[in-house]
């Protein structure tokens, strides 16, 4: 994570928490800021004993107090019809299919969009 968040310097801060539950397996939270004020919420319960597997996530972005998008593959019965279920997208009110995105991708996705 921490390669990741170095080719992202537009992260002026962050605060992030990693709870080692196994040999294999942990939890990782914690937001990140950006210079505009936006904050991106980080969730990863992830397992590493072959390459890097994700149970559960969620990257959440606001800015200022509102949801501008969330990635998440929480069972939402909402998104049970799409083919990527049940990894999905929250953007406002909608909810669109999506794969997988990595911290990378999210954070790329923020960047182009700041002013």
């Amino acid at each position: 994570m921490q390669a990741t968040l170095a080719l992202f310097p537009q992260v002026v801060l962050k605060t992030m928490r990693y709870d080692q539950r196994s040999e294999t397996k942990g939890f990782i939270r914690g937001v990140m800021h950006f210079a505009d004020g936006s904050e991106l919420h980080v969730r990863e319960f992830v397992d590493v004993s072959v390459g890097i597997e994700r149970f559960k996530y969620s990257y959440h972005y606001m800015d200022g107090g509102r949801t501008v998008f969330r990635y998440d593959n929480a069972a939402d019965t909402t998104a049970r019809g799409f083919a990527t279920y049940p990894h999905h997208k929250h953007v406002g009110e909608v909810i669109e299919a999506s794969p997988v995105p990595t911290l990378q991708e999210v954070l790329a996705e923020i960047v182009a969009a700041l002013p």
